[in-house]
């Protein structure tokens, strides 16, 4: 399991998959060698296999991890090969050593992270044999500990019972890796940071042993009370707690042992010590925590650090910045301009007074800072410090606060205080790691502040004297290809040229040469989305064609689309996920045949699926059917009894798994929009009085923000966007006040009409970002009060923010802020599609979401049944 950071190494301009870095010069020398006779080698992602000729494993038991430190890799590899071709075992292992580094970053994912090895043993007896011969081979050796396993006394070694073939089930309305028990049933194969053994397996007595005495060993009191875990990485936690020895609260750091690497290889203990090595240096300076304790508890380090009371920055402007509100009026932009500056310069002086004791902080960014309730600042994270005398080199940081050519010296914490003075204004530094020029457009953006005089000329001055003192530009030919883009100003009314322009951009980036993606976006897209509707292929294909763009490629394109929707596994059966929205895209390009072949594999599950969802649960299906199918079919009919059922109360309804995300892709939004569009088929009240309990479950997430408008509340963050936020509510909303004026559906409406003049997005894109608030202002404009065209005009003009030049047309960047995106849920192919919508009234918000008809007197197309729940329950006996 890869985190997105992965997806950031094999391509400086496009997220890639890992596998594609190359990193030759740092293959392991096991990936060099031939697998010897009778033995054979298949190479995927990251991992390359052996495995005797004709090997068939089952498709599930218990596996062995090998884990060791970096330094032990080869040789560790080495035993792996002659114990597994001696035993006749096959296993994987990863490549190179780079690649391992990356499987066991600070980030990487804490349930399946440091696995350097997979055996399969087939069987008790190899299982055993394999554990007692090989774990004495690599005795002695020591490796982060896989907190998804069970670990074989105190070695390199850890077993687990799960999947060795890929296969998937549903976990909700989300396909995910599955293992099958005695009776057959598909059921998640979890993979939490925790070990855990399914009730059904089974498991060998010398396993069951093993659990059975790591159950027994004692635990050690600790003198700290963990409270609450602030933070969590592959590294190990930030947690409060108490000093149960006299109730003092503290922050407590946690270090694993080999794990959470930097670039460097160096480990989560070996930064605690630099830590707290920098923190004694630099006691008694009030703008740093005493360290109070350092201890081992188990096998893991723990540094004991006074508690700052306060917010970080990152929260405390979170909280205040204005520009997430329309409407700002000037004294507002003072004051927060006000409280921003003097803040900034707390910590310009907190940065003086650690370098005058000879220590360069080394990762500044607005969530390593503390602002104290009355305004004091306090730098915290020391594990990337360093004294000035030192031979060090920072390898971990904030894309937006670090450059590759500053690594050394005071200059690192010059260039990264030069961006926080950007960032508290306009929060989109990391912007520059793709174009440093693009540093012009964001201080052009912060003059919507009443900066003091001089303000940008420090900025400027700070990054300029930072970079002379750093190193040349690497050479790299892509990253040169990304420019500042020439943004009208003001847009013309006709956008033609903008979106001809972002269209044959993403035209020229297509790869029909490769088999896992046509077009480069967000890393969701990988392994399996490289032909869906959000990430891949068709969201592209269908942006282009509903926009009227030249696509001389289509047909192979098309061609292509079709290939890769037939490698998806079987659970990928949704609308923006899997075969139901590529269904759709080929119902709208004519090709009915294959579409409706792709929707007889979504039909075929669908009594399986318990998720709701417009993403990739029913909804979603409902309304490909109906827009392929036609109003009337029996399977949309039965989705929508289900939901009318579940939905009223019914206690013989079947349960939907409860929606993660209120909004309209994944929340109870999306439903109330097919369970609306029923009702216009069939005038079947019970449908639009499920619409609306639908939206009421969405409804209960929000809250009012300080302007009063509603958004969905998220823990401490609000928001307002089409996937997760109001402005999906709004667009349920929108199609349910065609069917009666309800005060509370006017109330949403006029809200988020009112919330969506924000002038700051994070992102750009549909589904996260301003793109999507530009096609619901176009949408709701007309209809909330007062109108939301001037909504529209605003968001056009500041999708320039995120743009780029790329070979010289226009592109976007994707949720991640440092890879451009030409997807339809992050990047290009979305705002192409929002920008279109908006510009010619189309009334379009998301692919195959047109907006309802006027209301009308319904035909019921399913009069030849007894009742719509009747042709239902038909339906559901015979699918």
């Amino acid at each position: 399991m890869q985190t997105p950071g992965a997806y950031l190494i094999a391509d400086r301009v496009f997220a890639d998959t890992p596998d594609r870095v190359d990193d030759r010069a740092s293959w392991f020398p096991l990936a060099r060698e031939t697998p010897p006779d009778g033995w054979c080698e298949a190479r995927r992602s990251v991992w390359v296999l052996w495995h005797p000729d004709g090997h068939r494993l089952p498709r599930q038991g218990w596996k062995v991890h090998v884990s060791v430190d970096l330094p032990d890799a080869a040789e560790a590899l080495a035993k792996v090969r002659d114990h597994c071709v001696r035993h006749g075992i096959a296993f994987k292992f990863v490549r190179s050593r780079q690649l391992a580094l990356v499987h066991n970053e600070k980030y990487a994912h804490r349930g399946s992270s440091g696995k350097l090895a997979a055996l399969y043993p087939v069987g008790d007896d190899a299982l055993r044999s394999t554990l007692t011969e090989l774990g004495a081979a690599l005795a002695g050796l020591r490796g982060p500990y896989v907190l998804s396993d069970l670990r074989w006394h105190d070695g390199p070694l850890f077993l687990r019972f799960g999947g060795f073939a890929e296969r998937y089930c549903h976990d909700g309305d989300e396909p995910v890796t599955a293992v099958e028990t005695p009776d057959g049933l598909l059921v998640p194969d979890e993979r939490d940071p925790v070990f855990a053994v399914p009730d059904w397996a089974p498991v060998p007595d010398f396993v069951a042993e093993r659990i059975a005495a790591v159950a027994e060993e004692p635990v050690t009191e600790q003198p700290y009370q963990i409270d609450e875990a602030l933070h969590h990485s592959n590294g190990g936690g930030v947690y409060l707690a108490t000093d149960l020895r006299d109730g003092t609260r503290v922050v407590l750091r946690e270090a694993r042992p080999y794990a959470g690497l930097n670039g460097a290889g160096a480990d989560a203990v070996t930064r605690l010590h630099r830590e707290r090595d920098m923190l004694r240096r630099l006691d008694g300076l009030p703008c740093v925590p005493r360290v109070l304790d350092h201890f081992t508890w188990w096998e893991h380090e723990y540094l004991a650090e006074e508690l700052i009371e306060g917010d970080t920055l990152q929260d405390a402007v979170g909280a205040r910045y204005p520009l997430i509100y329309p409407d700002v009026p000037a004294e507002e932009l003072a004051g927060y301009t006000a409280w921003a500056v003097d803040v900034v310069d707390r910590v310009e002086r907190a940065l003086r007074q650690v370098h005058d004791q000879g220590v360069v902080f080394g990762d500044l960014h607005p969530a390593n800072v503390m602002v104290r309730p009355g305004g004091d600042v306090v730098l915290i994270d020391f594990e990337q410090a360093y004294g000035l005398d030192e031979d060090f080199t920072p390898t971990l940081g904030d894309a937006g606060f670090t450059s590759p050519r500053v690594r050394r010296g005071v200059g690192v914490d010059d260039y990264a205080l030069a961006c926080l003075r950007l960032s508290v204004f306009v929060p989109l530094t990391s912007l520059t790691a793709l174009c440093p020029a693009k540093v012009e457009e964001l201080l052009a953006v912060a003059a919507r502040f009443p900066l003091p005089p001089g303000y940008a000329g420090r900025i400027r001055d700070g990054l300029r004297r930072a970079l002379a003192t750093g190193d040349p530009e690497p050479s790299t030919v892509d990253i040169a290809a990304v420019t500042r883009f020439a943004w009208p100003s003001p847009v013309p009314a006709d956008p033609a040229p903008l979106l001809a322009s972002l269209a044959e951009g993403i035209r020229a980036s297509a790869t029909p040469d490769r088999e896992d993606r046509l077009f480069p976006g967000d890393p969701a897209q990988f392994p399996h989305g490289g032909a869906t509707l959000a990430h891949g292929a068709a969201g592209v294909i269908h942006a282009l064609v509903a926009t009227g763009s030249q696509y001389p490629e289509l047909d192979e394109h098309v061609d292509w689309m079709l290939r890769a929707a037939g490698e998806l596994p079987a659970p990928f059966v949704g609308l923006y996920d899997g075969r139901a929205g590529i269904a759709a895209v080929l119902h709208d390009l004519g090709r009915r045949d294959e579409a409706l072949e792709l929707l007889r594999s979504c039909r075929a599950v669908l009594g399986d699926l318990h998720g709701a969802s417009l993403h990739s649960g029913l909804a979603g299906i409902g309304l490909a059917l109906d827009r392929v199918a036609g109003p009337g079919d029996p399977d949309v009919l039965a989705i929508g009894e289900r939901l009318v059922r579940a939905l009223s109360g019914d206690p013989q309804a079947v349960a939907f798994a409860e929606p993660r995300h209120p909004g309209l892709l994944r929340g109870w939004s999306g439903p109330a929009l097919l369970l609306t569009r029923l009702y216009e088929h069939t005038g079947d009240p019970r449908h639009l009085r499920a619409a609306r309990a639908a939206l009421r479950l969405d409804l209960a997430s929000c809250t009012d923000d300080q302007r009063g408008n509603p958004q969905v509340a998220d823990g401490s963050r609000l928001l307002l966007y089409i996937d997760e936020g109001s402005a999906g509510l709004a667009v349920a909303a929108h199609a349910l006040l065609r069917h009666g004026e309800e005060p509370w559906l006017r109330s949403l409406i006029d809200g988020v009409g009112r919330a969506l003049g924000a002038e700051f997005t994070m992102l750009p894109g549909l589904f996260h970002g301003r793109a999507g608030l530009l096609a619901a202002a176009a949408l709701l404009d007309g209809t909330a009060r007062p109108g939301t065209a001037r909504h529209v005009a605003g968001h056009i003009e500041r999708l320039s923010w995120h743009a780029f030049a790329h070979h010289g047309r226009l592109a976007f960047v994707g949720d991640t802020l440092t890879r451009l995106s030409h997807d339809l849920a992050t990047g290009g192919a979305g705002i192409l599609l929002a920008v279109h919508a908006a510009t010619h009234g189309t009334g379009v918000t998301l692919p195959f979401l047109p907006a309802p008809a006027p209301p009308q007197a319904p035909v019921p197309p399913v009069a030849r049944a007894a009742s719509p729940a009747a042709a239902a329950e038909a339906a559901l006996a015979t699918g």
